[in-house]
């Protein structure tokens, strides 16, 4: 194309001049097809109208989009308004002006000014256009442009860099105009910033209002106005979607006018070598290549008949981010430059209309031809190579010089029609390749097909009837959704690229975290929410990686955060926002509503929301056809799941969010009346969608209902949420009377799944609410279980336990001066709780049986009284570990029995959890390793499966404490450090104190004086400051044994440790513990040679195992006396 201006030979598609800058894009409109050519034109290049007697275009309306868009993006607005109209999109907002604008309106005419920004606003307008933005605004000495919006693009923030860059070339030559005619110095700054906005309406004229979500539009301002001149600044949330396409300096961190905190700011350099993400990838460096062996052969398969001269065309067709572009350069790989010619050309996503796109990509690759090389010295590199090939192809010189847009000296070539030119380029094309196959098999890629050009397109269905007998293998790269013709030939083959399996994702994942083992929850994160698709993985992963979500921790990846709380990165929603807005209007609108009922969909409720009697089975159909959706099940009804989570995500956040909770109040009427009959197995959904939409009160009734089935089923962590979400809603809702006493109810629930967790975080808060409302209305008897429950918690997190026993104490004296049964059960089984820690069992004898005979009268042992537990079985658990613990052991048993028995009939997980922690920790004072083993596995599985962190450590720790008696140590110390682990995790600090004390009793046993003397220690400080005295007395003993393996000469503070654990115990009357006591200090007389000091307690310790049948200690004392 030659300049109207200058006389300089462009490209055919170039829209401004290489040497003097002006336009050649908007200037004689035609007349038959209404396509803008440029002025030297003679026919309609897309038509072939005759434009000689064609008038030049309208002059330009800046205040109208019609009048400045382009045709082909006017088009594409315009076809697509409809369906992004009061939609989130994420984009990139780009900002320019003129650096001296108003120095140079003070020294010039207005006119003048008037006619050099005219000049400069049709570069701005010409290359933005060029990469599909569209101006929103026109701000006098500059323009505010977006990418990503109204035309939804997966790259909007390389666009706007390529626009930014281009924009400064471009102004970079126009400079040298305005200096020599008006001795100006004339430059631009450029500022970026990518974000979310949500699009409003977009009138016929073009007219598209936005409203900007945060501070998108303000922060590209700023980096406008913070640009030195001639330079493009952008924001870190730019750089980051950009960086692996382009070069940038860092700024550092610049204050920004309304942003509190400083903001990294980095300036945009230069375009990368980097173009695909595949590149992008590979400079970071590759995955490891995993579970595509079959496409492999199936390639290799084609390329062995392609060089025995039966070519072949093979379609990679897959979703973006499959990994075909992977495949080809694992393909590029496996050939031979020898052996073989591999040409590649790539269709760009802002290419659609630059004709032989991918063919030019080609040609350059074989010619060889380097950026910025003379001209002189590229046609004759040309000629040489051609000749070489063959004589005749002398005149496909012509068509392949005007290709790449060089000059041309064949007359004849010039004269040609343009229909005839373009005859003339297929031909020497194919001959091109047919010829250089002959010499050796030739492979020819072309990427991205679903964004080629049209003239392109036509050339390749033109090539493939060419290669029937051509040793040439031609790979085409393409998403499901683009159609061609060349389906039927013999010789074409799809290969269709699906997601990963779950194994080879594992190993992907595995692979991109070296380093460390992938907990389970972060593995099952990263491949629950990319789906298998290695790009999503990859990007993903990395995005967890540089937010610090993922870290490294004892040589394991783990998340530091929720998954709720992570985003879906912008680089795949960028991708996949684009790809749903290129589908039809009613197919976006189907799958956006469905997104609203989630992953997975019935076909029955997205038919009743909808409201569509047609058409809706055969959307879905067409869905699936584009591997959106696919159908999960026909039975019992018919059910779609989307095949990514996080397309789903996308399509849902694209929503306002007014209509997200328009369409969710509907779902939620939908499965109300479409599930009358069975309404329960759907509280769940109800709750959620309820939730999520503008109507309280079913969300509360629904949480609230949802809290009651998660608590029967023992889910007590989902229990414990949905019954704190139906808090939150009634607090947002008007204060009244009832709702205050809704609260109560609601807050008196929570408590019950609360105790069973171990109190989680929120709990305090919760127990305060619930107090502080029932003192507002008066409420005595809620209370009264709030007060005491408050207590409960400063006990259990190891704070004033004395006082909060006294406060029980004098609230049961209270209850039994009314005889009130509703307050004496929970508050006795508390109480019996609060002995057992203190070492007072007589107490809790007295306080358990006086409280099951009111049961048993009364006839209320099945009852809970607001406890997490059965009561009635509670109260038999501490009764019986109380006579065990005095030394009565089969009084105990028989009590256990009986608890255990009721607790089954009543199917309280709760309370045969507590029973059997108890029966198995009896069994191991008493030295029965192996039945404390056999209760203590079914106290775990209780509390696994009913979600009882309260118990759950406890119990491994006293697990570990059967196999230390039977001699495996290593078992015992995992278990023991297992709950340990559990409960304090869980913030839990009774008993905390024996679970160190019985970890240092197995290191003790190991060897390991060093850690047995810290657990130790730490056992009898915690004991201490929880006023655990029988723990207390356990560990003395226990810290005086350490003493008398490590302390030979002060055999006087072993004696003395173990005399003051049997001195706290003697006053507690807990036999059995005393008599260890013993036992152990007549060992340690023994090894210092005091025999008869050792003998007087060995007897002791002798006489008091074998009244009260503990064989395994009479048999250790037995031998310790037989060395005597």
């Amino acid at each position: 194309m030659k300049c109207p201006k200058c006389q300089f030979e462009n490209r055919e598609e170039a829209i401004f001049c290489r040497k003097c800058g002006i336009s050649l894009e908007i200037n004689i409109t035609c007349p038959n097809c209404d396509t803008s050519n440029p002025l030297d034109s003679s026919f309609c290049e897309k038509c072939g109208h005759d434009l000689r007697e064609a008038k030049q275009a309208a002059p330009i309306d800046y205040s109208e989009p019609q009048s400045y868009t382009p045709k082909f993006l006017a088009e594409k607005i315009l076809t697509t308004r409809s369906s992004i109209e009061g939609e989130r999109k994420r984009v990139t907002v780009l900002f320019a002006d003129v650096a001296n604008y108003t120095s140079m309106s003070e020294k010039l005419d207005p006119e003048e000014v008037h006619q050099i920004m005219d000049g400069c606003f049709k570069i701005l307008m010409g290359e933005i256009h060029r990469y599909e933005g569209t101006i929103n605004q026109f701000t006098g000495d500059g323009v505010m442009a977006l990418f990503g919006a109204p035309v939804a693009h997966e790259d909007h923030a390389q666009r706007a860099c390529h626009a930014a860059l281009s924009i400064q070339k471009a102004i970079g030559e126009y400079e040298q105009k305005i200096e020599k005619d008006h001795g100006l110095d004339f430059k631009m700054r450029v500022g970026l910033n990518s974000g979310p906005v949500i699009v409003g309406a977009i009138g016929d004229d073009l007219q598209m209002d936005y409203t900007a979500v945060g501070d998108t539009t303000n922060l590209a301002s700023r980096m406008e106005n913070m640009a030195e001149s001639g330079a493009v600044m952008v924001s870190a949330y730019t750089y980051k979607i950009a960086r692996d396409f382009f070069v940038f300096e860092t700024v550092g961190k610049v204050s920004v006018k309304g942003k509190e905190q400083p903001q990294e700011a980095y300036e945009l350099i230069k375009a990368s070598e980097v173009e695909t993400r595949i590149e992008a990838a590979a400079v970071r460096g590759l995955t490891k290549f995993v579970g595509r062996g079959q496409e492999m052969q199936i390639l290799n398969t084609a390329f062995e008949k392609a060089k025995s001269g039966s070519g072949q065309v093979v379609g990679i067709v897959g979703e973006a981010g499959v990994g075909k572009s992977r495949i080809l350069l694992e393909v590029r790989n496996m050939l031979s430059n020898d052996e073989t010619t591999y040409l590649e050309g790539r269709c760009l996503h802002y290419g659609g209309t630059m004709a032989y796109l991918p063919v030019l990509d080609i040609l350059r690759l074989y010619f060889e031809i380097k950026e910025g090389e003379q001209e002189i010295v590229i046609k004759k590199n040309m000629k040489e190579k051609v000749l070489q090939l063959h004589e005749k192809l002398q005149n496909a010189l012509s068509p392949f010089q005007d290709l790449l847009s060089l000059k041309i000296e064949d007359e004849a070539y010039l004269k040609l029609e343009p229909q005839q030119k373009r005859e003339r380029t297929f031909e020497a094309l194919r001959d091109l390749f047919v010829r250089t196959s002959r010499h050796k098999p030739l492979v020819l890629a072309v990427e991205d097909l679903h964004w080629i050009d049209k003239t392109s397109e036509e050339f390749l269905e033109y090539l493939i009837g060419s290669l029937p007998n051509a040793r040439i293998l031609l790979i085409l790269l393409y998403r499901p959704e683009y159609t061609h013709l060349w389906g039927s030939k013999s010789y074409y083959t799809k290969i269709g690229v699906d997601q990963l399996s779950t194994p080879t994702s594992v190993e992907l994942v595995q692979s991109i975290l070296e380093g460390g083992d992938v907990v389970p929850e972060l593995r099952k994160l990263i491949l629950n929410r990319t789906g298998g698709n290695p790009l999503f993985m990859e990007e993903f992963t990395h995005s967890l990686l540089e937010n610090g979500t993922i870290q490294m921790k004892d040589h394991q990846y783990v998340l530091s955060r929720k998954a709720s709380e992570i985003d879906v990165p912008d680089t795949i929603q960028g991708i996949i926002s684009a790809r749903i807005d290129r589908l039809e209007e009613n197919l976006k609108r189907t799958m956006q509503v469905a997104s609203v009922i989630g992953r997975d969909f019935s076909f029955r409720i997205l038919h009743t929301i909808t409201g569509m009697k047609e058409g809706l089975k055969s959307q879905l159909i067409n869905l699936q056809g584009l591997e959106f959706i696919y159908e999960k099940r026909l039975f019992p009804e018919l059910e779609y799941i989307f095949k990514h989570i996080l397309t789903q995500e996308v399509a849902y956040n694209s929503l306002l969010t007014k209509r997200r909770k328009e369409i969710h109040e509907n779902i939620g009427q939908a499965n109300e009346q479409i599930y009358s009959e069975r309404l329960e197995e759907f509280y769940e959904m109800l709750a959620y969608h309820y939730s999520k939409s503008e109507n309280p009160e079913k969300a509360y009734e629904y949480l609230k209902l949802s809290g009651n089935k998660a608590h029967r089923n023992y889910s007590n962590w989902e229990a414990f949420r949905f019954y704190k979400d139906a808090i939150d809603v009634l607090t947002n809702m008007p204060e009244t009377e009832e709702n205050k006493r809704e609260q109560i109810e609601v807050l008196y629930l929570t408590t019950i799944p609360m105790f069973s967790l171990g109190y989680p975080e929120g709990s305090l808060e919760i127990l305060q609410e619930g107090e502080r409302l029932s003192k507002e209305i008066v409420e005595e008897k809620s209370l009264a279980h709030f007060q005491v429950l408050v207590g409960l918690y400063y006990a259990l997190k190891g704070e004033d336990l004395l006082l909060r026993l006294q406060y029980l104490e004098d609230s049961f004296k209270e209850a039994e001066k009314t005889n009130n049964i509703e307050l004496i059960a929970p508050i006795g089984a508390l109480l019996c709780t609060f002995y057992w820690w203190t070492g007072e069992c007589f107490k809790i004898i007295d306080m358990a049986s006086k409280v099951i005979v009111l049961l048993d009268k009364t006839q209320r042992q099945s009852e809970f009284f607001g406890r997490p537990g059965n009561v009635y079985s509670q109260l038999h658990a501490k009764y019986a570990g109380s006579m065990g613990i005095l030394g009565n052991f089969e009084e105990g048993k028989v009590l256990l029995e009986k608890g255990i028995d009721f607790a089954l009939k009543i199917k309280n997980l709760f309370g045969l959890g507590q029973l059997e922690l108890d029966y198995g920790t009896l069994q191991n004072i008493k030295g029965d390793g192996e039945n404390a083993i056999k209760h203590l596995q079914n106290c775990i599985r209780y509390c696994e499966e009913g979600q009882i962190v309260i118990l759950l450590g406890l119990a491994w720790s006293r697990l570990g404490w059967g196999y230390c008696l039977l001699g495996e140590l290593e078992t015992a110390r995992k278990h023991m450090e297992k709950g340990l682990k559990i409960h304090s995790d869980a913030g839990l600090q009774y008993h905390l104190s024996l679970q160190y004390g019985l970890l240092g009793m197995v290191h003790l046993k190991s060897g390991d004086l060093k850690n047995a003397q810290s657990c130790a220690e730490e056992a009898l400080k915690l004991s201490q400051k929880n006023h655990e005295k029988w723990a207390e007395g356990f560990i003395w003993i226990l810290l005086g044994r350490i003493f008398g393996k490590t302390r030979k000469s002060q055999d006087d503070k072993t004696e003395e440790c173990i005399l003051q654990g049997i001195k706290i115990l003697n006053k507690l009357q807990l036999k059995p513990l005393c008599a260890q006591g013993y036992h152990f200090l007549g060992e340690i007389y023994t090894n210092t040679g005091q025999q008869n000091k050792a003998m007087k307690n060995l007897k002791k310790a002798e006489s008091m195992f074998r009244e009260m049948g503990m064989d395994y200690w009479l048999a250790k004392t037995d031998e310790v006396l037989k060395g005597l």
